[in-house]
C-alpha cells in the first residue's frame, strides 16, 4: 500500500516529465528551423547582391569572340579608320552570356603597315583596337585588344596582326635555313634560284580580312555595366538551351549507347562524337553552307596538286581532303571543313547517318586542326588538333546558331566520368563527355545582322606590279639568308619551340583543361 501509494506520484510526475520535454523539443526544434530558414534567406540574398555587385564590372582579362561585318586591308585601309563587328561569343558572368549574339561591336585602325610594292616592308601588319558595344539604345565604352585571327596564318603580338612574308613558305626555309648560306658562298645561289623555280607561288603579303573574319579579342580594362542594363540581362532566358528533357528515353538511351569515338582505317580511336542533328541532308546542307563550311573533296592527283599549292604558299584550300574514319562499323556520311587562309589551320566535322535512332538522325566528331608537321614515320602531313574540343563543339552550336537555322539545343550528358583522351596521332584531348543535339530549321530567320558585302582592294590590281613587288620581296628574302640573321632567327625558333614544349608538358602533368578559345 505504501509503495503504491509512493508510486503513484512518482509515475505521475514522470509521466508530466515526459510531456513537457516531448513540447519542449517540439518547440526547440521550430526555432532551430525558422532559424536555419532565416539564416538560408540571408545567404541567398547575400550571394545574390555579392553577384549582382561582381556582375557589375567584368574583370580585365575576359575572352570573347567577333565577327567583322566590313572588309579590313593593310593595302586599302587607313590609320583611324572605323571597323564594325558583331559580338558572336559574349563575356560571361555568372554562366551567364553579358550580351546578345549579334551586338554591334565598333572599333577603330591604330596602325597599317603596308607592303605596297615591296621596297621598303616586307611583310604588312595592322593594329585594330575595339572600343565600343552597343548596349540598348545606349553604347558601353570597352577598351578590347585582338588576341587571334581564327583559322588565320596571321601571328598577333600586343594585339597587332601582323602578316607573312616569303621566309615563312616551307621551301624558303629548307633553301635558307638547312643548306650553306648565299651571304658565306656566293655559289650557292642556285639553291634560290632553284627553289624559285620548283616554288613559283608566294604567298599574298598583305593582310586582308574579309567580311565574316571571326576575332577572338581579350578586355584590356575592366568594364563597368550599368544598373538598368544588367536588369535587362537577368530578365533574358537562353530560347535555345535546353537540356535533354526534349529529346523521349528511348533516343536518349540509343543516343548514349552508341560509341563515344570514331575509329581510324587501322582501327586507333579518334574523334569524339559530341554532336547530334535532327534534319535531313537538305537542311544539313544549307545550315552549313550558311555558316561557311564547305565540303572536303575526294583524294586525287588533282587534290594532292592543290594541297601542294597550298602549303607552298601559305594559303587554305577550301576543299582539302577530309579522312575516312568509322564509327560502328560504318564509314562516314559526310565530311564538312571551315578554314579563312592557312593550310595549317582549320575545323572539320565527320557526319555518320543514324536512321536506326531516328528518321534524318545525325551523329558526329568536330575538332579544330591548329597545326600541320611531316611525319617521317608515315611519310605525310600530319594536322594536330586544339585539346579542348568542348569549345570547338559549342562554336560549331554558335555557328548554326547565328545563321537561324536552329530551332533548338539540347544537352546529353554521357554517364561515365570524363576522362582526357588522345588522337590517333597522339594529341591531348579535353571533355566533359557531352553531346550537344541541335535541331535544324529551314534557315528562315537570320539570328544577326547581315554581313556586308561591300568590295575593298587588297592587293594591286595590275599582274605587272604585283610582279615587280615579288622581285622586290626576292631581295628582302635574300638579305635574310645571311649567317647573323639565321642564327638569330634559329635561335627564336628553338627557344619558341622549348617555351611550347613546357608549357604544353606541364598542363599535361598537372591535369589542368585549357578554358575555351575557339574557335574553330
Amino acid at each position: 500500500m505504501i509503495h503504491g501509494m509512493m508510486r503513484g506520484p512518482l509515475t505521475a510526475l514522470s509521466r508530466f516529465c515526459r510531456t513537457s520535454c516531448f513540447e519542449h523539443r517540439v518547440k526547440c526544434s521550430q526555432l532551430a528551423t525558422r532559424i536555419f530558414l532565416l539564416a538560408l534567406g540571408c545567404i541567398l540574398c547575400a550571394s545574390g547582391y555579392a553577384q549582382d555587385q561582381n556582375c557589375s564590372v567584368i574583370p580585365a582579362g575576359q575572352e570573347f569572340w567577333i565577327r567583322l561585318t566590313e572588309p579590313v586591308s593593310t593595302y586599302s585601309s587607313k590609320q583611324d579608320a572605323a571597323v564594325q563587328a558583331i559580338l558572336i561569343q559574349s563575356p560571361r558572368c555568372g554562366g551567364f552570356p553579358v550580351f546578345s549574339a549579334g551586338t554591334a561591336v565598333q572599333g577603330h585602325i591604330t596602325r597599317v603597315r603596308r607592303v605596297g610594292m615591296g621596297f621598303r616592308h616586307g611583310s604588312s601588319a595592322v593594329g585594330i583596337d575595339f572600343n565600343k558595344v552597343s548596349a540598348g539604345p545606349k553604347s558601353l565604352a570597352v577598351k578590347a585588344r585582338v588576341e587571334e585571327v581564327a583559322n588565320g596564318r596571321e601571328a598577333v603580338k600586343a594585339g597587332v596582326i601582323e602578316g607573312v612574308g616569303g621566309r615563312a613558305t616551307p621551301q624558303q626555309l629548307m633553301s635558307t635555313r638547312l643548306l650553306h648560306l648565299p651571304f658565306w658562298n656566293s655559289e650557292a645561289y642556285w639553291i634560290f634560284l632553284l627553289r624559285r623555280g620548283a616554288f613559283p607561288f608566294s604567298p599574298e603579303p598583305e593582310i586582308y580580312l574579309p567580311p565574316g573574319t571571326d576575332l577572338r579579342l581579350r578586355l584590356m580594362a575592366p568594364l563597368e555595366l550599368p544598373a538598368e542594363f544588367l536588369r535587362a540581362r537577368q530578365q533574358e532566358s537562353t530560347e535555345n538551351e535546353q537540356d535533354d528533357a526534349g529529346i523521349n528515353e528511348d533516343l536518349r538511351q540509343k543516343l548514349l549507347a552508341l560509341p563515344s569515338r570514331s575509329l581510324t582505317r587501322s582501327g586507333r580511336p579518334s574523334d569524339v562524337v559530341n554532336l547530334a542533328f535532327r534534319g535531313s541532308p537538305e537542311q544539313i546542307g544549307a545550315a552549313f553552307e550558311a555558316a561557311g563550311w564547305t565540303y572536303g573533296d575526294s583524294v586525287s592527283a588533282w587534290s594532292v596538286l592543290r594541297e601542294m599549292r597550298a602549303l607552298s604558299s601559305l594559303n587554305s584550300y577550301s576543299h582539302l581532303p577530309i579522312s575516312n574514319q568509322w564509327l560502328g562499323g560504318e564509314a562516314s556520311d559526310i565530311r564538312l571543313q571551315k578554314s579563312f587562309d592557312s593550310y595549317q589551320k582549320r575545323e572539320h566535322i565527320r557526319l555518320w547517318d543514324e536512321d536506326a535512332l531516328e528518321q534524318d538522325f545525325w551523329v558526329g566528331g568536330a575538332i579544330r586542326e591548329t597545326s600541320a608537321t611531316w611525319s617521317i614515320r608515315t611519310g605525310r602531313f600530319i594536322h594536330h588538333v586544339d585539346s579542348d574540343i568542348d569549345a570547338e563543339r559549342e562554336k560549331v552550336v554558335r555557328d548554326l546558331t547565328l545563321t537561324g537555322c536552329v530551332a533548338n539545343v539540347y544537352r546529353v550528358q554521357r554517364p561515365e566520368k570524363p576522362e582526357r583522351e588522345k588522337t590517333a596521332s597522339g594529341d591531348a584531348l579535353w571533355t566533359d563527355g557531352s553531346l550537344a543535339v541541335v535541331e535544324l530549321n529551314d534557315c528562315e530567320a537570320p539570328a544577326t545582322a547581315a554581313i556586308s558585302s561591300s568590295p575593298m582592294l587588297w592587293r594591286p590590281r595590275s599582274r605587272w606590279k604585283r610582279f615587280v613587288r615579288a622581285q622586290a620581296l626576292s631581295i628582302h628574302d635574300l638579305w635574310r639568308s645571311n649567317v647573323i640573321y639565321i642564327s638569330f632567327d634559329l635561335g627564336l625558333t628553338v627557344i619558341h619551340s622549348l617555351r611550347n614544349r613546357r608549357g604544353r608538358g606541364t598542363r599535361e602533368s598537372i591535369g589542368v583543361t585549357p578554358t575555351y578559345r575557339g574557335a574553330n
